[in-house]
């Protein structure tokens, strides 16, 4: 039941996304007073007051007219400003035909001065203020100058009560509902604007953190290539020495590789219209046969025997780029941080329409004070065990493309013994 109210609410005064504030505050300002008029309607007819229904159905019909020309042809300022103009006047009339200072009347007009100042802009204020004031000084004037002309219009005394009563209960819960609808909007806004402005936040955290990183580790790789440029156009070597730097040029060569197609990956990811997706049926052990190609030379390096076991057969939903990017760098994470002679395991699982794939190492394991933190953008990178650097982007991006595949990564690890990384995907 809430939710048909809210969805009614919300087709009455527009969506909080595609409608202004302003707008949606007149036409709930509207809707309130389309309701209420009919019960005062009601009220007169009962203490039979006819001039006084003549005037609130003439403004329950400009009232609709107006709410009509806001929310569907967007005509806002026009139907603001002639809502609060035709309702003074209007009233002004039933002063005048409803017992004047001795009717109801005043009371509507600070109604229509709440709804005025509710709707309009503030620097209007002012000219709003006098025109209500105008109007209701110029109607007390003329009445005290001219008495004879403001006729008592009720029957009994008995309905100068009632109608007094009734319409101060409903100027009270008029009031109400526009403020209530105010406060709700406020703390909505509130609440959007502070989301906003931590998102913000976590933002600009992200690239500061992003810029610190970049700056501290990528000065190393560099340097190194420059020191080893150097050596061999600088110094005569030997074949073997020759050898030797040619083969660390190459590793941090690859390494520079491997960071930054991580940081442009991780950086297309971040960009407005973020990274597409596209989902498809795979074979685990074809993209794992297609990823080997690549780590195999990495591994061989360090003396690091990989051992794959995934079933052929097993088949997942997945985007094909993605899952090889996670998953070359979580055994590129293996390799560095597996010390010469080590091993890595690669096996696959299926079960009840989900499929696993299984990354574990022998490696030196991850401290218990960096796990929490491991998928995030406080993470910090180490060296591995031939002291490779990274940028720390790795495993966070692998997070981020696990998880727009619809999959899950989780990990297990102890420090000296290894870890074991589980990606997580339908079958």
């Amino acid at each position: 039941m809430i939710r048909i109210i809210q969805r009614l609410q919300t087709k009455g005064i527009g969506d909080a996304e595609d409608t202004p504030l302003h707008a949606r505050i007149f036409h709930a300002v509207s809707i309130v007073a389309l309701i209420g008029l009919p019960l005062a309607l009601f009220v007169n007819f009962f203490i039979r007051v006819p001039w006084a229904n003549t005037t609130l159905t003439t403004a329950w019909l400009l009232i609709a007219a107006l709410y009509v020309t806001s929310r569907f042809f967007g005509k806002l300022r026009l139907s603001m400003i002639l809502f609060c103009v035709g309702t003074c006047i209007l009233m002004a009339f039933n002063y005048l035909i409803n017992s004047g200072i001795q009717g109801p009347t005043l009371f509507l007009f600070l109604l229509s001065f709440v709804f005025t100042l509710t709707l309009m802009p503030t620097r209007q204020f002012l000219y709003w203020i006098l025109f209500n004031i105008g109007i209701v000084c110029g109607l007390l004037i003329y009445e005290y100058y001219h008495a004879d002309s403001v006729q008592f219009t009720y029957g009994e005394r008995s309905d100068l009560f009632i109608d007094t009563a009734t319409t101060y209960i409903s100027v009270v819960g008029c009031i109400g509902a526009v403020l209530f609808f105010l406060i709700r909007s406020y703390e909505r806004e509130k609440d959007k604007a502070l989301k906003a402005s931590q998102a913000l936040k976590a933002a600009d955290d992200s690239k500061t953190r992003l810029l610190s990183i970049l700056s501290h580790d990528m000065r190393s790789p560099f340097n190194s290539l420059s020191s080893y440029l150097e050596m061999l156009s600088e110094f005569e070597v030997s074949s073997e020495e020759r050898q030797s730097l040619e083969r660390s040029l190459l590793d941090e060569t690859k390494s520079m590789q491997v960071m930054l197609y991580n940081l442009l990956s991780w950086t297309k990811s971040q960009m407005e219209d973020g990274t597409s997706v596209k989902l498809t049926k795979l074979n685990l052990s074809a993209v794992v046969a297609e990823c080997m190609q690549v780590q195999q030379a990495a591994a061989a390096i360090k003396s690091i025997s990989i051992h794959t076991q995934v079933d052929q057969a097993i088949e997942l939903t997945a985007d094909p780029d993605m899952l090889k990017l996670v998953i070359q760098n979580l055994v590129n994470n293996a390799v560095k941080f597996t010390p010469s002679g080590g091993e890595i395991r690669i096996f696959s699982q299926h079960e009840s329409g989900s499929v696993k794939l299984y990354i574990a190492d022998n490696g030196i394991g991850i401290p218990q004070d960096r796990q929490d933190n491991l998928f995030t953008f406080h993470a910090t990178s180490t060296y591995g065990t031939n002291h490779e650097k990274g940028v720390g982007l790795g495993l966070l991006l692998c997070k981020e493309y696990t998880e727009l595949q619809h999959g899950q990564i989780s990990f297990s690890s102890q420090q000296g013994q290894g870890t074991t990384f589980t990606l997580e995907f339908a079958g």
